[in-house]
């Protein structure tokens, strides 16, 4: 197993808009068959990509780590992108990076013994609203990391949780995406999108949720892939606030008392990762 950082603007030699632009790629992978053995034959592993929250304006690091070892156990090579952020960095390059980071996952596969043909991502809160971007990338934005289109890469599935599809309650994270002086910030909304080619789609969050409401995000996300003929699944919790990742010891929150949530949410990468594989994209077909 290996442990890997890469700066996806050094790696492909493309200009950062300035000093202040991230775009590092964090990863831990299988680099070899455990065994090769009538018990455990030979396989690549499916990719995990990503996307932390933070309101575009910073990168949680609750939504990083802790995702990649849930995913990491069900036999994902997961990788989580440090991407840019507001007020120095605006629009389109959290996504370009976002580009950058699928280009790489799937030019590098072979080398890191991964699927190329089974790349999924997973955003959380705006994250959640990057990693929808990335799914239903227009003509006009492929052209803004050309490397993307020529490559082939493509995702097979779609794991969001709590994401941010029309805005937050505060209006923060559209807002910073966007820039201030941005005359349609509406554009941004996943619903406003093209969905026609959305990757299936495994939607989580919770009905007490007051920062990303789940009527207008997470359900109108499904209601519009419903429209567009994708296959999505939408889980509700009952109970829990905003931002619970993994919802286990490595996330848990201090102010988040209830054992009994804990124990109900913490089981949603399961549920994930049984989406996935119905759609082909794990490590079990």
């Amino acid at each position: 197993m290996k442990v890997t950082n890469i700066d996806l603007y050094k790696y492909f030699g493309w200009p950062k808009p300035n000093k202040y632009a991230k775009g590092i790629l964090h990863g831990i992978f299988f680099d070899h068959d455990l065994d090769d053995t009538e018990m455990c034959p030979k396989r690549l592993h499916p990719i995990m990509l990503i996307i932390p929250g933070g309101g575009y304006h910073f990168v949680s690091q609750r939504e990083a780590n802790p995702v990649a070892l849930a995913f990491l156990r069900h036999g994902f090579n997961a990788f989580w992108l440090d991407y840019s952020i507001a007020p120095k960095n605006k629009y389109p390059t959290m996504l370009v990076e976002a580009m950058m980071a699928l280009t790489y996952l799937y030019k590098k596969a072979e080398s890191m013994h991964s699927d190329p043909e089974k790349i999924t991502v997973s955003g959380f809160s705006a994250g959640g609203h990057l990693a929808g971007m990335l799914a239903s990338l227009s003509e006009e934005e492929k052209q803004l990391f050309y490397p993307y289109g020529k490559c082939g890469a493509h995702l097979r599935s779609v794991v969001l949780g709590y994401p941010v599809v029309m805005d937050d309650t505060e209006g923060v994270s559209i807002r910073n995406l966007a820039g201030p002086e941005d005359p349609n910030p509406s554009r941004f909304c996943i619903t406003n999108r093209d969905l026609s080619s959305f990757p299936p789609c495994f939607i989580w969050t919770t009905k007490e949720d007051t920062v990303v409401d789940p009527t207008t995000n997470a359900q109108a996300l499904k209601d519009a892939l419903d429209r567009n003929g994708v296959k999505c699944q939408l889980v509700l919790y009952p109970r829990g606030v905003h931002g619970l990742s993994t919802g286990d010891e490595n996330t848990y929150l201090d102010y988040w008392e209830d054992i009994n949530i804990r124990k109900e949410v913490f089981g949603w990468p399961e549920l994930a990762v049984e989406f996935i594989n119905s759609v082909g994209g794990g490590i079990k077909d």
